[in-house]
């Protein structure tokens, strides 16, 4: 089922929380683009994206597919500890992807992964990572071959200086580190990509903080380790200072498409300078290069509209069962059908507490509540886990949709609905759930059932938390099934609202109940280096309960995208 196309000129080429993209052209494979993006604590992943035309992305694989590549993502509670920006290259035949799990703790103890596969596609034939855990305090490792096959580690740092060191790929052995590029004076050079050119080494960086000062630099030398010299006109990428509705563009990625035309990817986010909306974090976008022999890159300005000498021709052909980004979707989960793989989860779930049907039952998506909540409480989150799945939202405007049945035996303080979730502290969601009554004074008057709607925004900026409990219409009365939809009808707020359903059609003679957020408070906060998940969850609030919930169908309506 396919929403509507993305324009042919249109950025972000690859919308939702899709940040840091690394992108190569691989001839051998039929003229693919691949593209792997940061994944912070959400699993699986390190998603890895391909493309036949820069335009149409289609997920192809999760690189981190498996608890036991990374079991530190299972057992790390800090919000901002997790998977950063990795570098993804071609070289005799195989992929590798390079990235550092960084550990924001004093000191760090953070440590890089190196993933590699001869097949793409294939989830298992990304094995386990080579681990190299010197030096210290570094992140978004690039990785650079030298003509003689000498490997070279660039990298920035906690130190405020870009870094270069040799590194063993089947061992993790790393050699002495060297400072080669302290930047143009801009707060946190990172982010670096080494590239070789008519003869000079050009090194490629972001500075400015991943925020509205972001930007591109570039120096370069005829040795691979230096001495740089920047470029005159530096910054050579930025949108900061101006009126665009993309701001924060940054670490950039370039790359050559079959034709010999030099392209690019950046992050960026949809929030104008207000920066303040902007829920579904930093995102994927392209842009042209012209790239003259012995000169300086020339790269276009990020915009919502693409400027290009030419585009490649659509090209639609793309090995794997993964989603295209621009996609609507109808899911149903047939039993026993493994989940799609844009599907994720806030680190680790319970093991076992999420499935699809067993054989001969309903098609469903059967969710059994976890002790923990969305807001990590009633024990760790990270190593007990969370019933939650979720899909990134993609699109500026939506309507997702879950109809979950109703249990007639539903247990007291359990929990079951939709939530808008960028972190433990900023999320929204509204559930239904079963309540012992506290008297008339109370919020919760009498024992039944009751609509949970709760603001967690703790680590919004500035802080807002609301909880509110809504009894139940008498309309309502004997409730099979019950629809949960959030919806966004413009780039500031969603809307959350449920009502009885039939599984097929919504009754609109029966009252629902409608509440609205500003998505402010999804944006930035803690969750800077996040985006918003769209999902259903489940929880028991501490207890353990046995009750399983069936998701019938679940649904995305991609309505459209600002870009301007």
């Amino acid at each position: 089922m396919s929403g509507p196309r993305p324009n042919a000129c249109m950025n972000p080429i690859i919308p939702g929380w899709n940040p840091d993209p690394s992108c190569i052209c691989v001839p051998e494979l039929g003229n693919t683009f691949f593209c792997v993006v940061y994944s912070f604590s959400i699993f699986p992943g390190l998603p890895l994206y391909g493309s036949k035309d820069l335009i149409h992305w289609k997920l192809v694989c999760n690189i981190i597919n498996r608890r036991e590549q990374v079991p530190e993502i299972g057992t790390d509670r800090a919000q901002d500890n997790g998977i950063f920006a990795p570098t993804i290259r071609y070289h005799d035949g195989r992929f590798f992807v390079i990235v550092e799990y960084v550990t924001v703790e004093d000191p760090p103890t953070g440590f890089g992964l190196v993933f590699s596969a001869l097949d793409p596609f294939d989830p298992l034939s990304w094995g386990n990572p080579v681990i190299f855990r010197e030096p210290k305090g570094i992140l978004d490792p690039d990785l650079f071959w030298d003509d003689d096959g000498q490997v070279y580690i660039q990298a920035g740092s906690f130190d405020q200086v870009i870094v270069q060191f040799n590194l063993d790929l089947e061992t993790g052995i790393s050699g002495p580190v060297k400072n080669i590029w302290n930047g143009t004076g801009g707060i946190a050079p990172e982010g670096p990509h080494l590239y070789k050119k008519d003869g000079y080494y050009y090194l490629l960086i972001a500075e400015g903080g991943t925020d509205l000062p972001h930007c591109v630099n570039i120096a370069r030398a005829t040795q691979p380790d230096g001495p740089f010299v920047p470029y005159e006109a530096n910054p050579i990428l930025t949108n900061r200072n101006t009126a665009e509705y993309f701001q924060t563009v940054g670490h950039a990625d370039l790359f050559q498409d079959p034709e010999g035309n030099w392209w690019g990817v950046a992050l960026s986010t949809r929030s104008g300078p207000e920066y303040r909306h902007y829920p579904m974090g930093r995102e994927t976008i392209l842009f042209s290069v012209v790239w003259a022999e012995n000169d300086w890159p020339r790269l276009t300005s990020v915009k919502g509209r693409l400027s290009a000498p030419a585009f490649l021709p659509q090209r639609l052909d793309m090995p794997g069962t993964g989603h295209w980004h621009h996609e609507d979707e109808l899911l149903e989960f047939p039993p026993k059908s493994p989940l799609p793989l844009h599907l994720v989860h806030w680190r680790f779930p319970p093991v076992n507490y999420i499935s699809t049907s067993p054989t001969g039952q309903t098609h469903g998506l059967q969710l059994r509540p976890s002790r923990s909540t969305l807001t990590g409480s009633y024990g760790n989150i990270s190593t007990n886990g969370v019933t939650l799945v979720a899909r990134r939202q993609t699109s500026t405007l939506f309507v997702f949709e879950i109809d979950v049945k109703v249990p007639s035996n539903f247990p007291k303080g359990v929990e079951v609905g939709a939530t808008t979730f960028v972190n433990e502290w900023q999320n929204v969601a509204m559930s239904l759930t079963s309540l012992q009554g506290a008297g008339s004074n109370s919020v919760v008057p009498r024992d039944g059932l009751y609509i949970k709607f709760q603001v967690n925004g703790k680590g919004a900026e500035p802080p807002q938390e609301h909880l509110d409990f809504i009894a139940l219409p008498v309309e309502w009365a004997n409730i099979q099934h019950i629809r949960f939809r959030i919806q966004a009808t413009d780039y500031a707020s969603y809307w959350f609202s449920t009502c009885p359903s039939n599984n097929e059609n919504l009754d609109r003679s029966v009252p629902t109940v409608i509440r609205m957020v500003d998505n402010a408070t999804l944006s930035g906060g803690t969750g800077r280096w996040s985006g918003c998940l769209l999902g259903a969850f489940a929880t028991s609030n501490g207890m353990e309960s046995e009750i399983v919930f069936a998701v019938e169908k679940w649904q995305y309506k991609n309505n459209g995208q600002v870009i301007e």
